[in-house]
């Protein structure tokens, strides 16, 4: 028998056994199974220039400090599970000052092996709303980046729904595909939106789901409110199945470290939005993101070994934005910056997906 022949033998036996004792509940991850999160270039809360206001309408921001990256990194890898991160990017400060930053985010994931995926955020969320780029010049971006950073991956980041046919996005988006191939990742796709016909994979919100249910009885088993009982784990489940059965592309779920609120309910059961208020959100109830894990992976045939079933990945900027809403200080992004480990009002939640990463990290390794 060959030498490659008698390996897989071995492997194969090796894991049949794991499988048969009780180590073998482990689950066995995908190799493109990704945890990931997405965080600010700059580790600020600063949603301002090319965020909610025009990029030319501010001067630029400053540039983090190499010190506030490595720490960043350090404490996402070892204490959050991370092995890769969505760096976002909206024009805070110019393009050449953009890609010595990157260089440094990624000088700091070689160095604790974690991927860093370059992220721009086309279009501000100004009134009215302006792009960020020239074509020419997020071609230009993309380009470097995907020499530079990351060979195989350049994100969009969108959390409206912007980028149908026809659209400014659209458009743009149709240019950079020609420039750079089947490389674009939209961060940010929303439940039932089309994933763009330009991207080869997508991140997807699952906002509403997961927040859904004063008490994880009321996840799982939804009470019938306003005439449907389509709330929490079946919500989910729709979406997921929506995914797997209609999409042959890679898609990764989001894991919520921000819930809203559920101190003044809608509804006596938490079902129905009462909206989203840096002010009052409440973190998910204890114990949601792994029953979220454990009906997302079951709405695949082959769970966390489908090549189409990407991973998980978490908004850092939200938690960002409701720490410094409520307001922390330190915020998530300060305590961050320093290497500490997050202690606010929404670290339970961070434990709960580190936890999960961990786990997860553990069997894929």
């Amino acid at each position: 028998m060959k030498k490659n022949a008698v390996k897989y033998l071995i492997l194969s036996v090796s894991a049949f056994f794991l499988c048969s004792c009780g180590e073998a509940q482990k689950e066995i991850l995908h190799p493109d199974f990704e945890l990931s999160y997405w965080i600010d270039i700059d580790l600020r809360h600063n949603p301002g220039r090319g965020y909610w206001k025009p990029a030319d309408s501010l001067p630029a921001d400053p540039v983090p400090e190499r010190r506030h990256i490595a720490n960043a990194v350090r404490c996402l890898r070892e204490t959050y599970g991370a092995d890769k991160l969505y760096v976002v990017y909206h024009r805070q400060f110019e393009p050449d000052a953009a890609r010595e930053v990157l260089l440094r985010w990624k000088e700091e994931g070689v160095r604790r092996g974690v991927r860093i995926v370059p992220t721009v955020v086309p279009e501000s969320y100004a009134t009215p709303t302006t792009m960020n780029f020239t074509d020419s010049t997020l071609c230009e971006f993309a380009a470097w980046c995907l020499r530079e950073i990351d060979p195989d991956e350049f994100g969009l980041y969108d959390v409206y729904v912007r980028q149908a046919p026809g659209s400014a996005q659209d458009a743009q988006m149709a240019v950079l595909r020609r420039a750079v191939g089947d490389r674009l990742v939209r961060i940010g796709l929303q439940p039932g939106e089309e994933l763009s016909r330009h991207c080869k994979a997508g991140v997807e919100d699952t906002w509403t789901a997961e927040c859904q249910g004063l008490t994880n009885e009321l996840w799982e088993h939804p009470d019938s409110v306003g005439g449907t009982d389509v709330y929490g784990r079946k919500l989910l489940e729709s979406w997921v199945r929506e995914r797997a059965e209609g999409e042959t592309r890679r898609i990764v779920w989001d894991m919520i470290p921000v819930a809203w609120d559920y101190d003044e309910p809608v509804d006596p059961l938490g079902y129905v939005c009462p909206g989203d208020d840096a002010l009052i959100n409440d973190p998910p109830v204890d114990g949601r993101i792994e029953l979220c894990h454990k009906y997302i992976s079951a709405g695949y045939p082959d769970g966390t070994m489908t090549p189409k079933f990407g991973g998980y990945s978490c908004d850092l900027h939200i938690l960002e934005a409701n720490s410094a809403g409520k307001p922390e200080s330190p915020s998530f992004y300060e305590q961050l910056r320093e290497g500490k480990s997050y202690t606010g009002y929404f670290s339970g939640a961070m434990e709960q997906i580190g936890g999960l990463y961990k786990k997860l990290g553990a069997s894929k390794r």
